[in-house]
């Protein structure tokens, strides 16, 4: 790659990046530069380089297993919905304590079978993580 323009205003390559190899890696480096058609063995390394480091990005970003993403997505629905119920179970014991009146029995016995609901989904989710 030849000198920059007078005009050019984009980013100027001022970093340096270098690494040892043997004679024989050289030559087999510099012919593979050859192939390719690449005017410099610089511009084929930072050409290989980059590409190399935009696919590894693709590969992070994608879900390995996509499973396991469903199970720790109904694990942490699963714990919401248990921690909300324990929200409204302590604003009953709460509220019972202050005043020593229970407003309405109901309210407490469907507190307490969704909080059995919640727990039992919420277990369901562990064992299956478990069976894993």
């Amino acid at each position: 790659m030849g000198r920059y323009g007078k005009n050019y205003t984009g980013e100027r390559r001022t970093e340096f990046i270098g690494f040892y190899v043997t004679p024989s890696e050289r030559r087999q480096i510099e012919e593979a530069a050859t192939e390719a058609g690449s005017p410099t063995l610089s511009d084929w390394a930072r050409d290989l380089l980059l590409a190399r480091s935009a696919q590894a990005a693709m590969l992070r970003a994608q879900r390995r297993n996509p499973e396991a993403k469903g199970i720790m997505d109904a694990f942490h629905a699963s714990a919401q919905a248990l921690n909300a119920v324990g929200n409204n179970l302590n604003q009953i014991a709460r509220h019972l304590n202050t005043t020593g009146e229970l407003r309405d029995w109901s309210e407490l016995r469907d507190a307490l079978t969704m909080f059995q609901k919640g727990t039992a989904q919420h277990m369901a989710v562990v064992a299956r993580v478990l069976d894993l």
